[in-house]
C-alpha cells in the first residue's frame, strides 16, 4: 500500500531500499559497503540529523521524522547499520507496513566510545533491532559484510531490476 504524498497524491509504486547511516557517508566505517549498495538505482541513504535530540525526546523526534519523510517510491527494505538509529527504523517500520528491517551489526565499536548510560541504551536498541530484523548480517574483519542474502532479497522485492528508475515517474512492467 503506497502512502499519500505531500499533496494527497499516491507515491510511485517503485520499490526502494533505504540505508540508515549512523554518520555522514564519508568516513563511515562501512562506507565502501554502503556506496556499493547505493550504486543500485533504487537504494537511497538517510544520514542522521546534525542536531542530536536530548534522550527524553529521541523517540518522539524519531516518530515525527518517520511520519514526515517522503520517498520517491515505496520503501520495501531498510538497512540499519547502528543501534542508535533504531528509533527512526522503528518509526519507519510503523509507517510502512511492507518494510523489512535488515541489521548489519557492528555494535562493538559503538559501545567502546559511549558513556555508561549510552552503552545501556545502545545495548537495548541493539537487542530490539536484532529482535525485529528479518535478518542480521555480521561485519567480517574490519569492514566487510557478506551481503549475498541481502542482495538476493533486494532482487526478490524488485528493488534490483532491469527497468530504468526515474524518481517521480512510474515505469510500466512488461
Amino acid at each position: 500500500m503506497a502512502r499519500p504524498g505531500k499533496r494527497g497524491e499516491e507515491t510511485p509504486n517503485e520499490s526502494l531500499g533505504i540505508l540508515l547511516l549512523p554518520s555522514t557517508l564519508e568516513g563511515f566505517e562501512l562506507e565502501a559497503h554502503a556506496r556499493d549498495l547505493l550504486s543500485i538505482p533504487r537504494v537511497i541513504a538517510l544520514e542522521p540529523s546534525r542536531l542530536r535530540a536530548p534522550r527524553f525526546l529521541r523517540n518522539a523526534a524519531s516518530l515525527r521524522q518517520g511520519r514526515r519523510l517522503r520517498f520517491p517510491g515505496r520503501p520495501r527494505l531498510l538497512v540499519l547499520y547502528h543501534p542508535e538509529q533504531y528509533p527512526l527504523a522503528r518509526a519507519l517500520l510503523t509507517n510502512y507496513e511492507e518494510l523489512e528491517l535488515w541489521y548489519i551489526r557492528s555494535v562493538r565499536e559503538a559501545l567502546d566510545a559511549a558513556s555508561e548510560d549510552d552503552k545501556r541504551e545502545l545495548r537495548e536498541f541493539d537487542e530490539l533491532a536484532r529482535g525485529h530484523a528479518t535478518q542480521t548480517l555480521p561485519v567480517i574483519g574490519q569492514a566487510e559484510v557478506d551481503d549475498a542474502a541481502l542482495r538476493q532479497r533486494l532482487g526478490d522485492l524488485d528493488v534490483i531490476n532491469p527497468r530504468a528508475f526515474v524518481p517521480g515517474m512510474q515505469s510500466r512492467r512488461r
